[in-house]
């Protein structure tokens, strides 16, 4: 008789406010904020002309703090110089959470820069449609010609993906916190804020699970073509084999999006593994897991990302998941998350999330480099000098890490145009994560037991 260990559900002890992620509620909300002009993005000439961002709800005690962390504003910090910058996002369709946050982290930190008398971050958002190639196509090339964007973030990985000679040709600095993907790596201008989404967590992943649950050996993965595809075919089954001897008795694949699971969950419990690997994500993950769980299929799943959208979807079950990701700690007391914490709840009254920690991040990445342009002499709205300014000294400062005296770090890979964060195990418990492992990306043909630190 197998002896591994079964997973109880827990209730969930807490309550998930609502979202407003309808395209009338972020247009209202960019409209109450200021700020930002919105793309359609279907073609059409729609595209609205740039306000500066409101700083109305930011504090201006936030002024200090930020100057004693980057440096002062006026004429080093860039004061009076504009950047015409682009978000290439899910405004509509099943992604538009993730477009809301992304975009909410963005305008925050452009408003905050400016109370800190730096750059003019000049935002204009576009809508991909959660992923819809042809129109983040045509949304970029609005964003270039229309609004002359000189710095791009975008988001998922098929339609960044896509726009990868567009991003080339028009030397737009851009960078992608959101859907990393091996299609994207070492592109000219293109550059990764989080860790490849899905592959350099899932050895650390599957580490914990074979320290954790020693008796698994048999290993059902689910994921999509979106993300997490190099680890679902060949780093995780080579990753398992090596840790426990075992093999992947499933490898199933679903379309962005899904809530019916029912055939996938069949499936996966007719092979009887012993533990669940999934790329999944969005409200996808939440979905999965809650029929996983109503199936009575009660082996350990490991997931490679955590929203409160996800956890609200699949309730009480989300209680038996875990995932190992480059996740962000709102909690982290280092000095400049408290300002981004504080600051998020006095503009949108609530604290931020993962991914809108990364498109903040993203923008005072780009008030860095301009600061370093400007000591060097240089013209900060030259993409070139910018992004040789990056590849000068990849390192920049981060939410991520560090302490209650100090901020985290972060490394750009000069080649690949990678980053190196810290990243962790977590379980969900009471609906929120709780970190129980860190891990690291294992060098090229390390035993993926030195995953786990």
């Amino acid at each position: 008789m197998s002896n591994r260990r079964k997973l109880a559900s827990v209730p969930s002890r807490l309550s998930f406010p609502s979202v407003d992620v309808s395209r009338r509620g972020f247009l209202r909300g960019s409209a109450v904020l200021g700020g930002v002009s919105l793309l359609a993005a279907c073609g059409g000439n729609d595209s609205g002309s740039s306000s500066s961002i409101s700083t109305a709800k930011v504090d201006p005690e936030v002024a200090g703090g930020l100057n004693d962390i980057f440096g002062p504003g006026g004429k080093e910090g860039g004061a009076g110089v504009t950047l015409s910058a682009g978000m290439l996002l899910a405004i509509t369709g099943q992604g538009s959470f993730f477009g809301k946050v992304m975009g909410n982290g963005a305008k925050l930190a452009a408003a905050q820069i400016k109370v800190a008398d730096g750059i003019n971050y000049d935002l204009h958002i576009a809508d991909h449609k959660s992923g819809d190639v042809p129109t983040a196509l045509t949304a970029t090339r609005q964003l270039v010609t229309q609004d002359q964007i000189k710095i791009l973030q975008t988001s998922y990985g098929a339609p960044s993906e896509a726009i990868v000679p567009l991003i080339g040709q028009n030397k737009l600095l851009s960078f992608n916190g959101g859907g990393s993907s091996p299609g994207q790596v070492g592109k000219p201008f293109l550059w990764q804020t989080r860790m490849i989404f899905g592959d350099d967590p899932c050895p650390g992943g599957l580490a914990w699970i074979a320290r954790e649950f020693p008796d698994a050996k048999k290993l059902a993965i689910v994921g999509t073509q979106e993300n997490g595809v190099a680890g679902a075919s060949t780093i995780a089954p080579e990753a398992w084999k090596s840790l426990t001897g075992g093999e992947v008795v499933a490898n199933e694949q679903h379309d962005v999006g899904a809530t019916d699971f029912s055939s996938i969950v069949a499936r996966i419990k007719s092979a009887a593994p012993d533990a669940i690997l999934t790329f999944s994500f969005g409200d996808d993950a939440g979905y999965l897991v809650k029929q996983l769980r109503e199936a009575d299929v009660d082996v350990p799943v490991m997931g490679i990302e955590f929203t409160e959208q996800a956890a609200k979807v699949a309730g009480a079950s989300y209680d038996t998941y875990n995932f190992c990701t480059d996740f962000y700690d709102p909690k982290n007391p280092n000095p400049w998350n408290k300002i981004f914490v504080d600051g998020h709840n006095d503009m949108f009254g609530e604290d931020p999330e993962y991914y809108g920690a990364n498109y903040y991040e993203e923008v005072f990445f780009v008030w860095e480099l301009a600061r370093r342009v400007l000591a060097d002499g240089g013209d900060p709205t030259d993409t070139t000098a910018l992004q040789e300014a990056l590849v000068a000294n990849p390192t920049f400062k981060s939410l991520y890490g560090g302490d209650a005296s100090a901020t985290g770090e972060v490394t750009f890979n000069p080649d690949d145009h990678t980053i190196s964060k810290p990243m962790g195990v977590f379980k969900v418990v009471g609906g929120q994560p709780e970190k129980v492992a860190d891990i690291v990306k294992p060098e090229a043909g390390a035993d993926p037991a030195t995953a786990l630190v």
